[in-house]
């Protein structure tokens, strides 16, 4: 196959993108914040 480099290169890039966009304190690319619960506040 040709383009298999590619191809496997855009699904790394892709899976790299949904993953960075869902992780941390801010999902979905900072349009969901969530409220930290007061016990784990200092």
């Amino acid at each position: 196959m040709k383009y298999k480099r590619y191809l496997l290169n855009l699904v790394a890039a892709l899976s790299l993108v949904a993953a960075k966009a869902s992780v941390g304190t801010n999902s979905w690319v900072f349009f969901y914040q969530p409220r930290m619960p007061k016990s784990l506040r200092k």
